[in-house]
This record gives structure tokens, sequence and C-alpha cells, in this order.
């Protein structure tokens, strides 16, 4: 009971931090998947809590032990083999901020596709540019990847966070986070939607 406790405390304070550290603008993407910053109580077992009694947690640890839950709940989701829509925010040509497809077998990212919707031309490519046939796969992630991009952007300082999860399965669904000019770190924005288990090898 204690722990389950401490899991809704901990809950509540990454709520207020996201709270803390957003603002009102957001990008607006092709297809924006609906954020849900709602984490589930996630019972793990045992006797101790995570944390001390009168524990104070900073901004950033809070933000950190928020994302750790919901990488509890995505451990929960029935297949290591699914799809989801994907969507970066950031970039010079309109190719890399397309929807795409992202197909991941075993946890390790299978195949890249354009989206049916995909946007990957504006007007203003370069004299003589051709959009790739497919997207580059080094540029996409799994959702445990994702989990790792936004911890390592988290523990470097930024300036900005905003960050959405899906209430159910617990992987980010829509991130920003927005870095001061001399930080050197880029910037990072993306929407991740439609996940579904898909056929594949035994997990």
């Amino acid at each position: 009971m204690k722990r389950t406790v401490s899991l809704v405390l901990l809950v509540a304070i990454f709520a207020v931090s996201l709270t803390a550290c957003s603002s009102d603008a957001e990008p607006t993407p092709t297809a924006r998947p609906a954020p849900t910053v709602r984490p589930t109580t996630i019972p793990t077992g045992g006797d101790s809590p995570i944390l001390p009694e009168g524990a104070e947690v900073d901004r950033k640890t809070a933000m950190l032990l928020g994302i750790d839950l919901h990488r509890q709940l995505w451990a929960t989701r029935p297949s290591s083999n699914y799809k989801f829509g994907f969507q970066w925010n950031v970039g010079e040509l309109a190719y890399e901020k397309a929807n795409v497809e992202v197909r991941v077998i075993k946890s390790d990212i299978d195949e890249v596709s354009w989206a049916d919707n995909a946007v990957k031309t504006d007007g203003t490519e370069p004299d003589g540019f051709e959009v790739p046939a497919e997207p580059d796969l080094t540029d996409y992630y799994s959702i445990d990847g994702l989990f790792a991009v936004i911890q390592e952007a988290i523990e470097s300082d930024p300036l900005r966070v905003s960050l959405g999860f899906d209430s159910v399965f617990g992987f980010p669904t829509s991130v920003v986070i927005e870095f001061a000019p001399d930080n050197g770190h880029k910037d990072i924005s993306f929407f991740a939607a439609q996940l579904v288990p898909i056929a594949g090898p035994p997990e």
C-alpha cells in the first residue's frame, strides 16, 4: 500500500513539473495525436517506498521519475512487434518532418516508410533536390529509443519541456523539449500515435 501511495505522489509531482515547464505555444503537425499527460499508477510490488518519507524532489528528478513510471507501463505491452505513426516537428526540409510509419520487430526497427498523407515537399527545396524514396532508418527510433532520447534531453538542462503519454501503454505521444541558444543541444519535438501490435517472430 505504501508503494502504491508513493507512486501516486510521484505522478502528481510529475504532472506539476510538466505544467511548470510548459508554455502555451505548440507546433501544428500534419496529423496530431491527442496527447494524454495522465500517468497510470503502477503497482510494482515490495514494501519499501520509492522515496523516503519527507524527501524533497527537484523538477528534473520528478520528470525523470515520471518517465520511468511510463517506461514501466510500456513494459506491460502485449507484444514487442508493433507499428506506429510518427512525425518529427524539427528539420530544415519538409521531408524531414513528414509523417512516417515505423515498424518494430522484437523491439528493433524493421522498416520505416512514408505515410499515405506524408507531405514531403513544400517548395523550399534547393534546385535539383530529390526526396529520398524511403526514409532513413537512422533518423527514427523504436519506442524504447524515444524514451532514451527524452531522458538524455531532460538531463541536458532544457529551457522548456512539454510531454504527453498514452494512457494505456505509456509510450510518448507528444514531446517538445527546447534548449537555450547557448546550450548546444538540438531542440526535440515529435508526435507518435496509432500504435498497434503486428505479426512477427515469437517473443
